[in-house]
């Protein structure tokens, strides 16, 4: 099984006959359709999480199950099968001197995975995407290995990094404060009307990945750029986690503006490469603090925020454990 070349190494008419098999499918309307789905995600591990009457870890109680889910749904995979797409995410990304063979495994493992869930597809046509992806690929000719390929990127993209940009989003809201001296997971509660245009001020401030950067570019003429000369054929990374503070964009860049609009960051890239899961992150990430701010308004962390632990062994920027909180703190309660 060949492992290259995915979907973020392609380009030109070929990059845009691949994006074209599912791109239909994550548009705005019909990622909004998809809501009353999430909706109820969410809610069911939100009961979950109130029954246990906390503290409650939400990586694992709420964002990972909620995203893996989401994405598995949208997808047409089988629920009780999403559990191993979390094993191939850490076989996947993890990073190492020693981890290539890990990488390679994975990725011939969710290939495989995704090549029957495609002929599942092509023996019971319905709406899901993998089915039209299918369909599409027929159409257009292109070869069922590198659909595969591409299916396997979608399941391991849809959910993990929006796993860890709900989890840090949630930590940002809960450790920075405002003017007005409260959090601003607090300030949300009580003004959830922002929630919108908070979820879009957190995507410009909370990087996704440790490297500040997306994937590695060739020039393919020469061009100046701020100055300098790029000259064809040269190895160009963008960081588009500090273009989305560019102070001559953004008002105050390093500060946090809750209401902050227009908001033009580069979290789901530009252009042809634009993150085709966008809407699904954005409709995920909104959900989840609407239904958390509107259940747990005094939600908080249920440990110092220095002894929260990130995984530093993956390029996402994930937290590993987040445990939170509810209802009267321990300093507040009444002495008997």
């Amino acid at each position: 099984m060949r492992l290259s070349p995915l979907i973020l190494a392609q380009d030109g008419e070929h990059h845009r006959n691949l994006r074209s098999l599912v791109s239909k499918s994550f548009t705005r309307p019909r990622i909004e359709k998809f809501r009353p789905n999430v909706e109820a995600l969410v809610s069911r591990h939100m009961e979950t999480l109130e029954s246990s009457g906390g503290p409650a870890d939400l990586v694992n109680d709420l964002a990972w199950p909620v995203s893996l889910h989401a994405i598995a749904e949208l997808l047409g995979a089988p629920e009780d099968e999403v559990e191993q797409f979390w094993v191939w995410g850490d076989m996947l990304l993890s990073t190492g001197p020693d981890r290539d063979a890990q990488n390679a495994a994975a990725m011939v493992e969710i290939a495989k995975y995704a090549g029957q869930l495609m002929q599942a597809g092509h023996n019971r046509p319905s709406s899901d995407i993998i089915s039209t992806a299918v369909t599409n690929a027929q159409n257009l000719g292109i070869d069922p290995e590198e659909v595969a390929l591409f299916l396997a990127s979608l399941i391991i993209a849809g959910w993990e990094t929006t796993a860890a940009a709900i989890t840090a989003t949630v930590y940002k809201l809960l450790t920075v404060h405002g003017e007005e001296g409260t959090h601003l997971y607090r300030r949300l509660c009580e003004q959830p009307e922002l929630i919108p245009s908070a979820v879009e001020e957190l995507l410009r401030v909370v990087p996704n990945s440790w490297f500040d950067s997306g994937q590695p570019r060739r020039a393919a003429r020469d061009v100046m750029l701020a100055g300098a000369h790029v000259k064809k054929g040269d190895v160009v990374l963008v960081a588009h986690d500090v273009a989305s503070r560019d102070p001559e964009v953004f008002d105050a860049a390093d500060e946090i503006k809750l209401d902050r609009a227009p908001n033009p960051h580069l979290a789901f890239g530009f252009g042809a490469h634009f993150c085709l899961g966008a809407h699904l992150a954005r409709l995920e990430i909104n959900v989840v603090l609407e239904f958390l701010t509107g259940r747990f308004p005094d939600l908080r962390l249920a440990v110092p925020s220095d002894q929260v632990r990130w995984n530093t062994g993956t390029p996402i920027r994930r937290i590993e454990e987040l445990p939170v909180a509810w209802g009267p703190s321990p300093g507040s309660l009444p002495h008997s």
